[in-house]
């Protein structure tokens, strides 16, 4: 499967919109563990997306980024096309879509979508949850998912301590480890995505330092209107690795400073 690459003058394919920030009230209490933040971090989404309970968020259904050249922030997709974006690909709610009934498109495709859900302005814009989720899923799961996904963003933001003021602040990036297609035809897939998240915010008394989690995500695919479309997702911690010994973590204001020089990275097309 060939994979986009970075163009010249570089690319975000993630929306960060600072202009649009959520309200998100946060209480300090001692029964909030680090150990017991990082598990909220870990799961968060992948509890979400099993609409919170261990059961899949579509019912019946089988069984880890926003902004385009002509949606939210001007921002064009990385890849080897015309315009930057992968070949072959058009955007439709900012996310790639028109996928080849293949393997290699139903694994791009899932890749995507959990890139699409992993920035800062997923998790603070419900307008852009709302936007993805429509342009990723199935038109009969896309409601329950942004429920889930919704309540899933809001707890977040309590335990990250986000507020109004403190929202353009959130260091939310995520990357594809690897990925796996367990089964495959011409109508339905499921893949597994293996994903690394950064999550935090870039301040000196934030409630929980910028921190490193690993979730391995399960799309069902379904091909429906001519292209590759999410039906369900779940999602499980890990495989997480020992950190480096040596290594020590980075002042926040590295952290902030490097957020805003380095894209994002690319959807893979």
């Amino acid at each position: 499967m060939r994979r986009s690459r970075y163009s010249g003058a570089g690319t975000k394919v993630i929306s960060e919109d600072r202009e649009t920030k959520q309200n998100a009230s946060f209480r300090r209490g001692p029964a909030i563990t680090l150990a017991a933040i990082a598990v909220v971090l870990v799961l968060g989404f992948a509890l979400a997306s099993r609409g919170g309970d261990g059961t899949s968020s579509t019912p019946g259904a089988p069984r880890a980024a926003a902004a385009s050249a002509s949606g939210a922030g001007g921002e064009s997709l990385a890849g080897s096309g015309a315009n930057g974006q992968p070949a072959g690909l058009r955007l439709v709610g900012g996310v790639p879509a028109g996928y080849t009934d293949t393997r290699e498109g139903a694994v791009a495709a899932a890749v995507n979508a959990e890139l699409a859900r992993s920035s800062a302005a997923y998790l603070t814009d419900p307008k852009v949850r709302e936007r993805i989720l429509k342009a990723i899923m199935t038109a009969d799961s896309a409601p329950a998912q942004i429920k889930a996904d919704d309540a899933a963003s809001e707890k977040f933001g309590s335990v990250l301590g986000l507020t109004a003021d403190t929202a353009d602040q959130l260091i939310a990036r995520a990357s594809p480890l690897g990925s796996k297609l367990t089964s495959f035809s011409p109508q339905v897939a499921t893949v597994s995505v293996w994903m690394c998240g950064v999550v935090g915010l870039a301040t000196p008394n934030a409630p929980l330092p910028v921190s490193a989690s690993w979730t391995t995500y399960t799309l069902s695919m379904v091909w429906q209107d001519g292209d590759w479309k999410v039906a369900s997702i779940s999602g499980s911690a890990g495989p997480t690795p020992l950190q480096t010994t040596g290594q020590k973590p980075t002042p926040v204001d590295a952290f902030a400073s490097t957020n805003k020089e380095f894209d994002a990275p690319p959807y893979v097309g």
